[in-house]
């Protein structure tokens, strides 16, 4: 066996124990094993194996990438996507550049720094239209679109979201078109708008019921219950969040179903049901703590105070 064979013999199997790993909570682990096959990955008898090198060196990071996110370790998240930049421009790959550097702008935004993020998903856009990427300059604009709202630039926003839309219906990408009115509701909902707001809600349900995407029509339904929450409509905001509640628990989601339980038990609340409110919001604990997230049991309050809002999907 050649000296390549072997060293990607060990590459390999070395990530997909690294996935399994952080798919079982052994974070830090999956970290160090990463950081292994990077090292492995630096011998010079691969530097020629341009596609492969590629290949395994974004598929490493990636997985390095989520182990940081898992553990909201953020500075040495950044310092990952930045060495993979590097990396991809010493090999000249620029569609991979550009899908690295809206991840590093997605990186920021999480972290509140809004005008980094701007930039960096500028940076994307103008990379993804270059290469002719449609789809991922779509998702740029998408990108681009939450980080206007999150400064409560609406207007941005919307140009963003509906420009996204526009090239989804273009390359027929209903995710994409579906993703799209999800976030032209949260704009126009923010707005006050809550008739365009159900309008957007209920195209994204038709196109998520159309491609089978039983989670996202079951965050349409709990977006949809929201927006009657907020214009008071009780006896509606119970019939989606109930809808909602259905398919998740079809689909074994516990994380969805605490949140669902959270929802019903603001409407009951806001109806003056209070043992109702709290019969929900003892099945939302219930959930988490079977989900061994005991840590979060100060967060989720009983009916007596409840803040009158509702847990956004």
């Amino acid at each position: 066996m050649d000296k390549i064979a072997e060293i990607l013999e060990t590459i390999f199997p070395g990530t997909l124990v690294a996935t399994f790993l952080l798919n079982t909570g052994r974070v830090l682990k999956a970290i160090g094993l990463c950081k292994e096959c990077l090292i492995i990955l630096n011998n010079k008898a691969l530097k020629k194996q341009r596609e492969i090198v590629t290949s395994a060196y974004t598929t490493i990071c990636f997985a390095m990438l989520r182990g940081y996110e898992l553990i909201n370790d953020h500075r040495s998240g950044v310092e990952c996507y930045k060495k993979l930049l590097v990396f991809l421009r010493a090999f000249s790959e620029k569609a991979e550049q550009g899908e690295v550097t809206f991840y590093l702008a997605k990186f920021y935004h999480h972290q509140g720094k809004y005008t980094d993020a701007k930039e960096l998903l500028e940076k994307a856009l103008s990379i993804m239209v270059e290469t002719g990427e449609r789809q991922r300059e779509a998702t740029c604009y998408v990108g681009l679109g939450d980080v206007y709202h999150s400064v409560s630039k609406y207007k941005k926003a919307k140009e963003c979201q509906k420009k996204a839309l526009a090239i989804n219906k273009e390359i027929g990408d209903k995710e994409g078109e579906a993703t799209c009115y999800g976030s032209l509701r949260t704009t126009f909902q923010s707005l006050g708008e809550y008739d365009k707001a159900q309008e957007y809600l209920k195209k994204a349900i038709l196109i998520r019921k159309e491609i089978g995407d039983r989670k996202g029509e079951a965050t349409s339904y709990a977006n949809l219950g929201n927006v009657y929450q907020s214009l008071a409509e009780y006896d509606k905001a119970e019939e989606y969040q109930k809808k909602t509640l259905v398919i998740i628990k079809g689909i074994g989601d516990r994380k969805g179903e605490a949140t669902c339980y959270l929802n019903l038990g603001v409407v009951f609340q806001s109806l003056g049901e209070y043992d109702k409110a709290e019969e929900y919001q003892m099945k939302a604990l219930t959930c988490h703590c079977k989900r061994n997230w005991r840590q979060k049991r100060r967060s989720y309050m009983l009916w007596k105070p409840m803040k009158h809002v509702s847990v956004s999907w």
